[in-house]
């Protein structure tokens, strides 16, 4: 491979792992702010919840998108790929059983029509998932020891990749606390599971522009 072939190539991997980071990082600012332009429509209690609304389409396309990059995303050894394959088809089993959608009846929902409060538990599995193969890959597959040792850029980026993956598991956490024991409280009233998934994608999408060069990259770069 000529060396005008390898840089073209390492452009095409930060690109697409930049267009990985801004499509995660965009997804809970677009939906929300979207949502508004809609008469009547208020605040959603999840992300999940547009798509029931006029962000339909939005909210499908970038998870697609999301999951097409992550599944056509290859990194440096077999496991990388096995994980950021999972992860795009975890983003697509979001898309394909959508949460319930909360309107007094069963309903039947998604591409299979099955019962909403059944799709609802299914969509949260994959939910759940994916956040976690995300972790997983931010927090020991981005921190892998590159050729030629550490960096002092290479050690900021590691804090960075394990801090993103830690708010991820812990969102996770927070999220099935809420479900199982306080979805009936006073606290649904300020959308805790919106602000925990959009907190989740904040992560996962600083994660890989940090891994795209887009933040905190090395001094050749």
């Amino acid at each position: 491979m000529s060396m005008i072939q390898s840089k073209n190539l390492i452009i095409s991997y930060l690109t697409m792992r930049r267009l990985i980071g801004i499509l995660g990082t965009a997804l809970p600012i677009i939906v929300v702010v979207g949502g508004f332009l809609q008469n009547g429509l208020g605040v959603q209690g999840s992300i999940s919840g547009y798509y029931y609304t006029n962000m339909h389409d939005v909210f499908v396309g970038i998870l697609c998108g999301v999951s097409l990059f992550l599944i056509s995303y290859k990194g440096y050894e077999k496991i990388d790929d096995v994980v950021a394959n999972m992860s795009g088809i975890f983003a697509l089993g979001i898309i394909f059983f959508p949460t319930s959608m909360y309107c007094g009846k069963v309903v039947k929902v998604g591409m299979f029509l099955i019962d909403d409060n059944i799709s609802e538990y299914i969509h949260l599995t994959f939910g759940a998932l994916f956040f976690l193969s995300l972790s997983f890959n931010s927090m020991y597959l981005f921190t892998k020891r590159e050729p030629g040792g550490l960096s002092k850029e290479k050690r900021r980026r590691n804090i960075i990749y394990r801090f993103c993956g830690f708010v991820m598991i812990l969102t996770i956490l927070c999220m099935i606390m809420y479900t199982l024991f306080l979805r009936d409280t006073p606290i649904s009233k300020i959308y805790p599971v919106l602000i925990l998934e959009s907190i989740a994608l904040l992560a996962f999408g600083i994660s890989w522009l940090v891994k795209g060069n887009t933040l905190f990259k090395d001094k050749k770069y």
